[in-house]
């Protein structure tokens, strides 16, 4: 495939996805302006508000400026002055990730994935930009800047990575990937491995720290079931208001599984100045009255601890998947010392991966006491690297080497055979 025609492509994606992110907010907003105010208000309002709300998904703050009938139905004091929304529904930024992975990888099968990559993520930033110009009005004004900046960051940060996964996997001789192998080429090995290990290991630690958060939040709506359906009757918003209230909290789904991993690790997460839930306790005062909300303990659970083993065990398991290979790397070095460096950089590499989970989970999701809501990164950072770290030198110290060392004499042999 030529460039004109990679190009293209890759262009062509880049608005779609943009089209696709706004859209899924604008359909069931269009049907409560059909449905529940019987076209009897300006339609560009539901369009401004859902260009808001995939701005928001995609990491670019809000700022609200109440009238004064606003104001009446909040209820709020401090809403009288303008603040920031920067609590970001994830599921559109995950959706714009992903598309952008699958972009990337496109790219580079295409065979021009430079000049392809390029276009896409200036076409993203073109439309990104006139998305956020559009929804600049008096009540809801996103930052111009971040309009065209941030989105297209999560974009191209998505592109980067599949452009990664597919140099990777393919057999292509790339420019690119003759450099990075050259680079590493001049690393030592067994430092490479230990790098290149610890990683992958990571990675995984963080993946089955959230899948098992994804789990407990599974497991914790089921069994408030009754709770969140009576905060739904309560909220009396009719049929078409349930189900945009649904998708709402849908939208907030990976903002709660990333809650629950913070949870897990044990820091928590906070619903606002003041409040606090994690294993130690729960102290929340007035929250929204928000269906979902029903599933956080409501008291301090007395075996609350116990989730501090998932995030142990994730870093265990990471580190008997890597532990052969950094062994393999080592060759006749002493083992010990290197094994736990690799278990260090385990622990450090997934804190740094929860931070930034615990971050895009952050944010502001009103005035007053709710200008600071979710986990904060820092403190999750610190024990998700001391906990997975401590595993994986469990991990590391496990297992016996003598079937490795015979694996690694039987490399070196045949290399040297090779060599004659």
């Amino acid at each position: 495939m030529n460039r004109l025609t990679a190009s293209l492509l890759a262009a062509l994606e880049a608005f779609i996805v943009v089209a696709i992110g706004v859209f899924v907010p604008l359909v069931p907003l269009t049907l409560l302006w059909a449905i529940q105010y019987d076209f009897g208000i300006d339609w560009f309002v539901f369009w401004r508000a859902a260009a808001d709300i995939w701005l928001l998904g995609n990491g670019v703050d809000i700022t609200v400026t109440l009238n004064d009938a606003a104001l009446q139905v909040v209820g709020i004091p401090d809403a009288a002055k303008p603040f920031v929304l920067s609590f970001a529904p994830l599921v559109f930024a995950l959706f714009t990730l992903l598309m952008g992975v699958r972009t990337g990888r496109r790219a580079v099968r295409s065979g021009a994935w430079l000049p392809a990559v390029i276009t896409s993520f200036a076409v993203f930033v073109v439309f990104a930009g006139i998305v956020g110009i559009t929804a600049i009005n008096a009540v809801a004004s996103p930052t111009p800047w971040q309009a065209f900046l941030v989105p297209a960051l999560v974009w191209g940060f998505g592109l980067l990575v599949g452009v990664g996964i597919e140099l990777a996997v393919s057999d292509d001789d790339d420019a690119v990937l003759a450099r990075l192998d050259e680079l590493r080429e001049r690393m030592p090995t067994h430092i490479d491995a230990i790098i290149m290990a610890a990683l992958r290991a990571a990675t995984g630690a963080v993946a089955l720290l959230v899948v098992g958060a994804g789990l407990v939040v599974t497991v914790s709506i089921a069994l408030n079931f009754s709770s969140i359906v009576s905060l739904y009757e309560a909220a009396q918003v009719g049929v078409v208001g349930g189900i945009a209230l649904t998708l709402a909290q849908i939208a907030y789904m990976p903002n709660i599984v990333i809650w629950s991993a913070s949870w897990l690790v044990g820091p928590g997460f906070t619903l606002g100045t003041g409040s606090i839930v994690s294993p130690s306790g729960t102290i929340t005062g007035p929250v929204p009255s928000i269906p979902l909300l029903g599933s956080l303990p409501s008291h301090d659970l007395a075996f609350g601890f116990l989730g501090l083993a998932i995030p142990l065990i994730a870093g265990f398991i990471a580190a008997l998947s890597a532990r052969d290979r950094v062994v393999v790397a080592l060759g006749i070095r002493s083992k010990a010392l290197y094994l736990a460096l690799t278990a260090l950089v385990i622990g450090v590499i997934a804190g740094a991966e929860m931070a930034v989970l615990a971050w895009w989970a952050f944010g502001a999701a009103g005035p007053a006491r709710f200008a600071s809501v979710g986990p904060n990164p820092l403190t999750v950072a610190g024990m998700t690297a001391a906990l997975v770290g401590v595993g994986a030198l469990v991990g590391m110290a496990s297992g016996s080497s003598n079937a490795v060392a015979t694996s690694a004499r039987s490399a070196a042999r045949g290399m040297r055979s090779r060599d004659r």
